[in-house]
Order: structure tokens, then sequence, then C-alpha cells
């Protein structure tokens, strides 16, 4: 392989030499990607983490379209290399698992390039960031090299449900020589992407919640097991009893956080209903939910879902309403200072808008979504300085967040 840019000539392009090659250098590739798989399983390992690794060398009639593709450049540009002869995918469940496995590349291989693949619509703002990476591999020393490729393999990170709509989206879009025949059709696929993200997100807040569960569960059984271990150091017959007279004390946190046994359930039912798009139906759980005894920071992020399904609807006025009871709850809640903020610019309520995007930038200065949303208003606004702005500060924390870097090609026009 090589890394030089260069012109595709139309004897380039004679599909026999290079299938001859490929079928050639095929099983070197194999040879090189199980080699990686097997190291990139062997570092999440030791690291605890175990999630699906898969691999494959781009097919012959794939990487020759592409080649085709490439050769239709404008007369006098280059055919930028083929990188992704090579691929590694990892899937993980959840959205924190992505920054562990990009830590994990990062530290373990030479990465040459990285770029989050993330949501350029409007609803972007729900969305998620999908990870291509290329890294380096040592040069393949042979007879002769697949034209126009080059020694690195592409690893991409993604969750379950981010793999699921890109092995779609690829198929339906990225494959298909036919466009997408109606703004209808269009409009349905950007809602189900929208339900995919959304699902991503409440993932990951059940999965916080769990953890939340969990440490409050460790404390209260340390808090019990150290007056157990000073009685039994004052009384050393005791370590003598029989194990079937020691009974475990198990601290039922749902119950008694949440005051009804079958919260969790209703909770996951609630999950299952806004995922499958059925608004309605997850609005009916979300309000029985909230009927129930349950803790000011779990109530909080109900009424932040159920603001979401609101909005799902187009129904702004009470997902507004329902973002602000949440709020009442936990006035920590970045994430739904960020879904107001969102829903009064959709009704073009700016002020407001940029006042809960305020509000979530002072309370965590390091997470972009505050900054992006606030960004998007101040373009909508006119107030491109201002927008500008943001879109650095979003860099500076992100260097490769792909729509701060669109929006600021199209600000710098605006503005100079």
């Amino acid at each position: 392989m090589n890394d030089q840019l260069a012109f595709i000539l139309p004897e380039d392009l004679d599909r026999g030499r290079l299938k001859a090659i490929y079928e050639e250098l095929y099983p070197v590739y194999d040879e090189i990607l199980q080699s990686l798989n097997q190291q990139v399983k062997s570092i999440l390992e030791s690291h605890g983490a175990s999630f699906t690794v898969r691999h494959r060398v781009k097919r012959f009639e794939t990487y020759f379209d592409k080649l085709i593709k490439l050769s239709r450049h404008e007369q006098g540009s280059d055919a930028a290399a083929i990188t992704d002869i090579l691929g590694l995918r990892i899937v993980c469940p959840f959205l924190e698992d992505l920054d562990v496995v990009e830590n994990l590349i990062k530290s373990n291989f030479n990465v040459v390039e990285l770029e989050r693949k993330g949501s350029r619509h409007s609803v972007g703002e729900f969305g998620y960031d999908a990870v291509h990476f290329l890294i380096r591999i040592d040069p393949i020393y042979r007879k002769q090299e697949l034209p126009f490729t080059a020694d690195v393999c592409e690893v991409q990170v993604r969750t379950t449900l981010q793999d699921a709509w890109a092995e779609v989206e690829h198929e339906l879009i990225y494959k298909s020589d036919i466009t997408l025949p109606n703004a209808s059709i269009r409009r349905k696929l950007a809602s189900l992407n929208a339900t995919l993200t959304l699902s991503d997100l409440i993932f990951q807040e059940i999965r916080d919640y769990q953890k939340e569960i969990r440490e409050r569960d460790r404390k209260r059984r340390q808090s019990l097991e150290v007056p157990s271990a000073a009685h039994l150091a004052i009384d050393p017959d005791l370590q003598f009893l029989p194990e079937k007279n020691l009974e475990p004390v198990v601290a039922s946190d749902l119950d008694s956080i949440m005051g009804e046994a079958n919260l969790e359930k209703a909770l996951m039912a609630a999950l299952s209903a806004h995922s499958g798009g059925q608004l309605d139906k997850a609005i009916e759980i979300y309000t029985s939910i909230l009927r129930l005894k349950i803790k000011d920071s779990v109530r909080s992020l109900v009424y932040n879902h159920r603001g979401m399904a609101f909005f799902g609807l187009s129904d702004y006025l009470r997902a507004i309403r329902d973002f602000s009871k949440s709020l009442s709850y936990d006035p920590e809640n970045v994430r739904c200072y960020n879904n107001r903020a969102l829903t009064f610019r959709v009704l073009k309520r700016y002020d407001r808008s940029l006042e809960d995007y305020d509000r979530s930038v002072a309370i965590n200065p390091s997470q972009i979504d505050g900054f992006w949303g606030r960004a998007q208003t101040l373009y909508e606004m006119k107030l491109y300085t201002q927008a500008l702005a943001d879109c650095e500060k979003i860099l500076s924390i992100h260097s490769d967040f792909a729509p701060a870097q669109s929006l600021i090609k199209r600000l710098n026009k605006l503005i100079f």
C-alpha cells in the first residue's frame, strides 16, 4: 500500500489486473486483520471490557467501484487514498463505552486520523458521535501493491444502536444509486435516527442510575459490615457460628427509594415504547410513574423523558412544561436545560433559548452540547460573531467536531 495522492488514469482501471493483485494480497490482508483483531480484544479484556469486535477485508467489487468514483474527480485534482481496505469495528452497549475504547485505541496504536461521524441534521442535538480511527500498520512487503491504498486500518467504534442504524443506512443510502424519492421518506429516516439516538441517551441514563444505586448499596453494606467485624473482634466465639445462621443483609434500594417494587419494569416499558416510536404510549407510562412516590432525581429524569416524547410529537408547550418540572426537581440537569433551550429555539423564542444554554454551559463548561446549541441559536438570530466564538470554544474542547467546523466556514463567509 502507499499513502501518496496521484491521478487515476484510464490504464489504472484494468479490472483484471487489479483483481489479480487483490487476490494475491487477500491472504496477507486477512492475516493482518486476524492479528489486529486479537490484539484489540486482548487490550479490551485486560481493561475489563468484553465488547464485540469484528473485522473484514473490503470486497474487490466495492474497492473497484470506489476507485471508479475517485477517477471521476475534476481534471487536475488528486485521488485520495482508499483507507478502508482493512476494517475493524468495535460495538459497545453504552455511550460511555465509546470514550473508554477511544482512549485505549489512542494509547495503544499509532492513530493518524480521527473523525467523529455525528448527525448533521437539526435534530442532531439529541444525536450521537460514532468514532472512526485510521491506525498505522507496518508496511506490507510484496511484489505488487494494490493501487491507491494506504498502510492503515480503519477502526470504527459504535454503540449497538449506532451500528444498527449505520448498517441499514449503508444499504438504503450509501450503496444505493437511487435518490430518496421525497421529503416524507427523508423525514421518516431522520425521525428513526432521532429515535435511536434518544434510545442511546436513555439507556445511558438508566446505566448511570444503576451505578448510583449500586454505589449506595455498596456503602450501605459497608456500613453494616464494619460494626459486625468489630463485634467479632470482641467475641471470637461468634466466628464459629454455622454459616446457615448468618443471614446476609440485602438492601432493596429500588423499593426504598421508589416506593413501588414494579417501578423498574415500568421504566423499561416506557423506554421500550419511547424507543419504538410509540410516543403516546410512552407518555401514558411516564405519567403513571409520576403518580408514584419516587425520589426527586428520578422524578426529574422521568419529566425530562416525557418532555422529549412531547417534543417528538411536536407538542412543544407541553415539552417545555415538563422540562421546567424536571429542572424544579434537579436544577443541575444540564441535559434538560439543553432540551428546553432547543424547544424554545424551535418556537423562535430565542431569548429564552439563550438563557437556558447559558445556564447549561455555566453548570458544565466542559460539555459541547450547550455551546453547540447556543451557537445554532445565535446563528438563527444572525449574531454571527457570537456564534463563531461558541464554535471556537467547541473546537477547543473537541478539535474534530465536524458540525462546528462546517458552521465556522459559513460564518467566516458571512462575517468577512
